[in-house]
C-alpha cells in the first residue's frame, strides 16, 4: 500500500511539474520588447509568439533535455537549455546587417561577436580608453587595425587590416558604403569618436551582402541609438598642440519616432616645427560637420522599421612651410604649402518590412556627393564625385534550426571627375589633365546560413557586371565550429574585387613630385582571401582568460599598387598579374581579473610582398612584427579609470632612394620604435573629466619629408613617413550628459 501511495504521489507531482508553463520576456539588447518573436521547443511542434510586451507563455514538455529556441526576423537565434528555471528574460542580438549591439559593461569594452565570422566588437568603454577624437583614433588600443598616415603634410590616413593598404577593406557607416573614392583619404578623420557607439571589425572574407569588396576585412561603425544614449551629450577637448574639438549629441524620442542630431567642430593647432626644417609638424584643420538621423520603430506598428540619415561636412586642411599663408601663397612657388578644402554631403535610408514571423524585405540606400579643391604646391587638384548604392533583398528564416536565406539585387552608380592643373611649368611632371572614373555595376546575390548544434555555415555568392570587363563571380564560404562551450574554430575563404581610384585614394602621389606612369587599361583588382582562427576561453578561479589566434593569406590575381622602386623618381600604376601575397598571423591573450581590471597582449607577424621579375619586393611601410599591450583598471565604484597602452613596431621597408642625389639618400629600412600611452578618467553622475599622454617616450621620426629644402624639385616627397612625427601629446577633455 505504501508503494502504491508513493507511486501515485510521484505521478501527481510529475503531472504538476509538466503541467506548468515556461514564461518569459524577449527584448533586444537595449531592453525594448520584441513583438511577435517565435519561442518553441527544439525538434518539437510546440511553440508560441511574444505579445505586445514581448512576453510569452509556453507549455512545458517532459523531455530530459529541453532546449528553447527563440528567433526573430533580423536577429540571431538564441538556444537555451531550460533546466529547472521556469521564467526567462531573454535578449536577442541583431545580425550583421542591422547590428545593434550595445557594449556598456566594464568587462565588455571589447569582445567577440557570437556569429559565423570572427567579429571583434569595440564598444564605448574601449573607445573612451584613449582620446579617440575620430574614427582613426579609435584603434590605438586595438591590434587588428592600424591607422597609418599616408601624407604627413595633410595628415591623410588609412585604416589597414592584415598589413594591406586600407583600400582593401570596407569601411562602412551603419552598414553602408559612404567612405569611398574622394572620401577615403580623409574619411577616417572626419567622423568624431563621440558619435560612435560601437565598431565591428572583421578580418578576411565576410558576407556578400555588403558588396564585392572586403578583400582584407571590414570595419563597420555605428552611431549612438536613442534607446540607450543620453538625451544630451557634450564633449570638449584640447591638446598640447593647441587643437580644439567640440561635440554635441541630442536625442529626441516621440510616438515611435526618434531623432539623433550630432554636431562637431575642430579648430586648428598652432604652428609647431621641432625639426627646424621649416615645415609644420601639425596640420592645421578647420572642420564642421552636422549629422541627423530619424528612426521609426513603433511598437504599435511592428511590421515597419526605418531610418533616414543625412550628414554634411565642411573641412579645410593646411600644411606646408610655417610661413605659408593660403590667402597669399596658395598655388604659387613663393612659399610651399598644401591646402585641401572639401565639402561632403551624404544621405542614407534603411527600411525593414516584416511580412511574417519568418520573412522580411529590406531596402538599403546610400548616396554621397564629395567636392574637393586642393593645392599641392603649384599643382591644383579638383575632384567631384557622386556615388549611389542601392540594395534590396528578402530575408527568410526556415527549418527547426532557424536556417537563414537571403537573396537580392544591388546597383552601384559612380561618377568621379578629377582635374589636375599645373599652375606653373613643371618640366619633370607628366600627368596634367582630366581623369574620369565612371561606372555602373548591377549585381545579384544569394546567401544561406545553416545552423546546427555545433556548426554554422554561411555560403554566398555575388554576380556583378564591371562594364567592359564583364560579369565577375564573388563566392564566399564561412564555417564556424563551436567545439565546446569554450572553444570556437572558424574558417573562411572568399574572393573580392574593387575599382581603383588612383588619385582620389593616393593623395601622396599628388603631394610628392614623382612622375607617374598610369596604364590606360586598369582592370578591377581581385584577390582571394582565406583565414583560420580560434578562440579559447579558460576559467581559473575568478579569472577569465581568452586566447585567440589568426592566420590569414591573401593572394592577388590583379593588384594596382603604385610601384616606387622600379624606376627612380617615378611611380608606376598598372595592372599587376604576378604573384602578390599577404601573410598575416596574430596571437592575442586577454586576462580579465575582475570587472575592474584586465590586461590584453597581442603579437602580429606580417609578410606582404610581390614577386616582380623573379625578385621579391616587400611592400613599403609594413612592419614584420608588432606588439600591443593594453591594461585597464577602474575603481570599485567606477569613479576612476586608468588605461595604459604600449605598442612596439618593428622594421618597415622604405622605398628605395639609391638613385637619388647623395644628400637625399636614406636607408631602405626603418628602425623599431616604441610608444607608451596613459589615459585617466574621473566620473561623476553626469560629468566626466579625462586626460592623458600619448607617446610618453616622445619618439618621433625626424625629417620625415624628403628634400624638404627643395619642395619644388623632383626629389620632394612627404610620403616617406614610417613612424610618428608629432611626438609627445598631452590632452584634456570634459564630457557632460543628461539622461
Amino acid at each position: 500500500m505504501k508503494f502504491f501511495l508513493t507511486l501515485l504521489l510521484s505521478v501527481l507531482f510529475l503531472n504538476f511539474i509538466y503541467a506548468q508553463n515556461i514564461t518569459g520576456k524577449v527584448t533586444d539588447i537595449t531592453g525594448k520588447p520584441l513583438i511577435g518573436a517565435s519561442v518553441y521547443w527544439e525538434n518539437k511542434d510546440i511553440g508560441t509568439v511574444t505579445d505586445e510586451n514581448g512576453s510569452f507563455s509556453l507549455n512545458d514538455i517532459s523531455d530530459s533535455i529541453r532546449v528553447l529556441m527563440i528567433s526573430y526576423v533580423g536577429f540571431s537565434t538564441e538556444k537555451i537549455k531550460a533546466g529547472t528555471v521556469l521564467h526567462w528574460n531573454i535578449q536577442l542580438m541583431e545580425d550583421a546587417t542591422l547590428s545593434e549591439v550595445t557594449i556598456a559593461a566594464k568587462s565588455s569594452a571589447t569582445r567577440f561577436d557570437n556569429g559565423v565570422a570572427k567579429v571583434e566588437v569595440i564598444g564605448v568603454r574601449e573607445i573612451q580608453r584613449a582620446a579617440c577624437c575620430s574614427l582613426a583614433g579609435c584603434f590605438s588600443t586595438n591590434s587588428n587595425v592600424d591607422a597609418n598616415v599616408t601624407n604627413v603634410v595633410t595628415d591623410a590616413k588609412e585604416l589597414r587590416i592584415l598589413g594591406l593598404s586600407g583600400v582593401y577593406n570596407q569601411i562602412l557607416v551603419d552598414g553602408l558604403p559612404l567612405i569611398q573614392g574622394l572620401a577615403y583619404p580623409y574619411g577616417p578623420n572626419s567622423y568624431p569618436g563621440t558619435m560612435i557607439e560601437k565598431i565591428f571589425v572583421t578580418k578576411g572574407a565576410n558576407s556578400v551582402l555588403q558588396g564585392f569588396e572586403s578583400i582584407s576585412g571590414q570595419i563597420n561603425m555605428e552611431f549612438h541609438s536613442p534607446e540607450n544614449a543620453p538625451k544630451l551629450f557634450l564633449n570638449a577637448f584640447v591638446n598640447s598642440f593647441g587643437e580644439n574639438q567640440y561635440n554635441v549629441n541630442y536625442i529626441v524620442k516621440k510616438s515611435g519616432w526618434s531623432n539623433l542630431t550630432s554636431g562637431h567642430m575642430t579648430l586648428p593647432a598652432t604652428n609647431i616645427d621641432r625639426d627646424k626644417d621649416g615645415f609644420r609638424d601639425i596640420v592645421r584643420t578647420n572642420r564642421i560637420s552636422l549629422f541627423n538621423r530619424w528612426s521609426y520603430d513603433n511598437p504599435n506598428k511592428p511590421k515597419w522599421r526605418t531610418s533616414i540619415a543625412a550628414r554634411y561636412l565642411n573641412e579645410n586642411r593646411e600644411g606646408g612651410l610655417t610661413t605659408f599663408d593660403r590667402n597669399q601663397h596658395k598655388g604659387t612657388s613663393l612659399v610651399y604649402g598644401q591646402n585641401v578644402h572639401m565639402q561632403h554631403l551624404d544621405l542614407s535610408t534603411k527600411t525593414n518590412y516584416i511580412l511574417n514571423d519568418k520573412t522580411s524585405l529590406i531596402l538599403l540606400n546610400s548616396a554621397f556627393i564629395h567636392q574637393q579643391n586642393s593645392y599641392f604646391g603649384i599643382k591644383k587638384y579638383e575632384g567631384n564625385q557622386l556615388n549611389i548604392t542601392s540594395t534590396f533583398y528578402a530575408d527568410y528564416y526556415y527549418g527547426k534550426n532557424n536556417h537563414n536565406f537571403k537573396t537580392g539585387l544591388s546597383y552601384r552608380h559612380n561618377r568621379l571627375k578629377e582635374d589636375i592643373i599645373f599652375l606653373e611649368p613643371i618640366d619633370f611632371l607628366n600627368y596634367e589633365g582630366r581623369y574620369n572614373t565612371n561606372y555602373d555595376i548591377p549585381g545579384i546575390f544569394i546567401e544561406n546560413k545553416w545552423t546546427w548544434s555545433k556548426f554554422t555555415i554561411l555560403a554566398g555568392m555575388r554576380y556583378d557586371k564591371f562594364g567592359d570587363f564583364g560579369w565577375k563571380l564573388t563566392p564566399r564560404l564561412l564555417v564556424r565550429a563551436n567545439v565546446t562551450k569554450d572553444t570556437d574554430i572558424r574558417f573562411n575563404i572568399g574572393k573580392g574585387y574593387r575599382i581603383a581610384h588612383v588619385f582620389a585614394e593616393n593623395s601622396s602621389l599628388l603631394a610628392g613630385n614623382r612622375s607617374l606612369l598610369i596604364a590606360n587599361d586598369l582592370a578591377p583588382e581581385e584577390a582571394i582571401n582565406t583565414g583560420l582562427n580560434f578562440i579559447q576561453n579558460f576559467r581559473w578561479r575568478d579569472i577569465s582568460i581568452i586566447i585567440s589566434g589568426d592566420a590569414y593569406l591573401t593572394f592577388f590575381q590583379n593588384q594596382i599598387f603604385p610601384d616606387f622602386d622600379k624606376s627612380p623618381q617615378t611611380a608606376i600604376v598598372a595592372n599587376f598579374f604576378g604573384r602578390s601575397v599577404s601573410h598575416s598571423y596574430q596571437l592575442e591573450n586577454k586576462w580579465i581579473f575582475s570587472e575592474q581590471f584586465d590586461i590584453k597582449v597581442a603579437w602580429n607577424y606580417l609578410q606582404v610582398y610581390r614577386i616582380n621579375e623573379n625578385v621579391r619586393q616587400d611592400l613599403p611601410f609594413v612592419p614584420s612584427h608588432k606588439w600591443n599591450v593594453n591594461t585597464s583598471y577602474s575603481t570599485q565604484n567606477d569613479k576612476w579609470q586608468f588605461d595604459v597602452t604600449y605598442r612596439w613596431t618593428g622594421i618597415k621597408k622604405i622605398p628605395s632612394t639609391i638613385n637619388y642625389p647623395e644628400e637625399y639618400q636614406i636607408s631602405d629600412r626603418s628602425v623599431p620604435y616604441s610608444q607608451l600611452d596613459f589615459h585617466i578618467t574621473r566620473r561623476w553622475k553626469n560629468f566626466q573629466i579625462y586626460a592623458g599622454i600619448e607617446n610618453i617616450f616622445d619618439f618621433r621620426q625626424e625629417f620625415p619629408i624628403l628634400a624638404y629644402d627643395r619642395p619644388f624639385s623632383e626629389y620632394f616627397d612627404p610620403a616617406f613617413n614610417w613612424g610618428p612625427t608629432k611626438g609627445r601629446e598631452l590632452y584634456i577633455g570634459v564630457r557632460y550628459s543628461v539622461e
